[in-house]
């Protein structure tokens, strides 16, 4: 058991924090609040506003989880008038939050009051230049989070044109980077590829959700008997998931088998953007509903609900993610079906056997799967099974065990 310690201070730089609603900032949240519990951790992010071409979601309720001991140092980004926001869609700046990062680092003597360790999150990549920029002035260590592939996702399709500058900018900040920490082994051997680095200067953390109230098996095993099963998909409406294949497999299926329609209810959450209103809506059938964004509380008791959960990634560009949601099901206990290219999600669901998946863009292959897991309750109950075994491997304490160690090892540094 590590001592607590009050005496090392640890900023933690991760621009989307609460108030901002779902991905990454519900991530950034379970750490803040792990790492609380040994280090003087001190947020800083962004002051989250209303309205423009990106904008987030509110979501109050992940405030109130919160450990009281965090600081928390809401920087408000000045009003750059859209001009980060166009030249990052041109490809010429690597994020859309450059203003809000340029306005941290001009008051760094504020908001950096006292010698600490540095752990910047990406996304947002300004977290990560702040990070750099911060540690290069006053010789902090430096521990770099990548939640998500920078370089190999920002230079897929046209954007290949602006790879040297991305991997340009991505080399400066893991070689001043004490250390290193990725969601995924195949995430993991890129970077080093890409870098020549030295293995030992990066670590595996897996993605964290918050804890959760357990399944309760047998009042479910009762329940399940008087109605549809329950499919839930609750995440982002965008082109990286594509959450309207899961749409397509169920009218396939209501229009192939007899009684279909009876058999399972859909239930969707997430935000009605622009994508949603193109892309998902129009699919909605009778046996599908969509519930909005509601808070990340409400998602969860309507999880502990649910027999299936649905996983999307679009295609092999993605092959590296492991979606927040796929975490979910396993700290709930909820057999997944999903559609995934090959790669970490996919193997994680196949190799632990908990749950179902087809192929990118293969709407009859996820209908057969999908009307497999329905009809085998001798398999729903074996992935729940499986998923209980390894909750231990997976859970929030063991990854933030993890971040302890590394950043107890960097302290030294300091």
């Amino acid at each position: 058991m590590i001592a607590r310690s009050k005496q090392v201070k640890l900023y933690m730089i991760a621009g989307c924090f609460p108030p901002f609603g779902r991905g990454n900032a519900i991530t950034n949240m379970c750490v803040a609040n792990g790492l609380s519990e040994l280090f003087d951790v001190s947020v800083v992010c962004m002051q989250r506003k209303d309205g423009g071409v990106i904008s987030y979601q509110d979501d109050q309720s992940l405030v109130e989880g919160l450990n009281a001991n965090i600081t928390v140092n809401r920087v408000r980004a000045p009003n750059w008038f859209g001009i980060n926001t166009f030249f990052y869609l041109l490809g010429i700046l690597p994020c859309y939050f450059l203003n809000w990062a340029y306005c941290v680092i001009k008051q760094r003597r504020r908001v950096f009051g006292k010698p600490g360790i540095i752990f910047a999150v990406y996304p947002i990549f300004s977290d990560l230049v702040i990070g750099y920029v911060i540690s290069r002035s006053y010789g902090w260590p430096l521990l770099v989070d990548f939640r998500d592939d920078f370089s190999g996702v920002m230079s897929r399709k046209w954007r290949c044109v602006f790879r040297p500058l991305y991997n340009y900018l991505e080399r400066k900040i893991v070689n001043k980077a004490s250390h290193i920490t990725v969601t995924t082994e195949g995430l993991k051997n890129d970077i080093i590829g890409r870098y020549g680095l030295m293995e030992e200067k990066i670590s595996v953390v897996y993605n964290i959700v918050p804890t959760c109230i357990k399944k309760d098996v047998n009042k479910y095993s009762v329940e399940i008997k008087s109605r549809p099963l329950l499919v839930m998909y609750a995440g982002a409406m965008s082109a990286v998931q594509k959450p309207e294949i899961l749409l397509h497999a169920q009218k396939y299926l209501c229009e192939t088998e007899s009684n279909w329609t009876s058999r399972i209810q859909i239930e969707l959450f997430g935000p009605e953007n622009a994508y949603f209103r193109m892309k998902v809506r129009p699919r909605l059938i009778s046996s599908c509903s969509y519930n909005g964004f509601v808070p990340q509380n409400v998602v969860a008791d309507r999880l502990r609900s649910a027999d299936i959960g649905f996983l999307s990634l679009s295609d092999s560009t993605y092959s590296y993610a492991t979606p927040t949601k796929l975490f979910d099901y396993i700290e709930t206990g909820v057999p997944v079906v999903a559609s995934l290219p090959r790669g970490a999600s996919r193997d994680i669901i196949e190799k632990y056997k908990i749950g179902l998946v087809a192929d990118v863009g293969d709407v009859e292959g996820l209908a057969m799967q999908i009307k497999r897991m329905v009809e085998d309750d001798l398999l729903r109950s074996e992935c729940r099974k499986n998923m209980g075994e390894i909750q231990d491997v997976f859970s929030t304490k063991s990854q933030i065990d993890r971040w302890k160690d590394i950043l107890i090892g960097l302290k030294g540094e300091n």
